[in-house]
């Protein structure tokens, strides 16, 4: 007969439980019937809930990457830059067309695009 497990994986930390936190904190707050003290305790669970939130997003990010071909047809990961917008995306591959030249053109004279 073996012992009971005491290193039970810890619970992870989800987002979306921060968030409904921060969420209870201002429908309680915005509900007018807290005692001062219980206001200022409400705000600072809010608050540390949404640093969390914060925290969480910012991981995620640094997580999130996106898969773009390169010169010699490959894939290479990079890390998503969420301040790209499409016009950037768009004058880039311009400028990565007019860097690979002619030669990549060739042959695509008689394709419908």
């Amino acid at each position: 007969m073996g012992l009971p497990r005491t290193d039970a994986p810890a619970k992870k930390e989800r987002f979306e439980d921060f968030l409904a936190q921060v969420e209870e904190a201002v429908r309680q707050l915005e509900g007018g019937n807290l005692a001062l003290e219980d206001s200022l305790t409400q705000y600072e669970s809010g608050v540390k809930a949404l640093k969390r939130c914060y925290e969480i997003l910012e991981a995620a990010e640094k997580r999130v990457q996106i898969l773009l071909k390169t010169e010699e047809g490959g894939v290479e990961a990079q890390p998503l830059d969420l301040r790209k917008s499409e016009e950037v995306e768009r004058e880039d591959r311009a400028r990565r067309k007019v860097e690979r030249g002619p030669a990549s053109t060739a042959g695509t004279a008689d394709l419908p695009f």
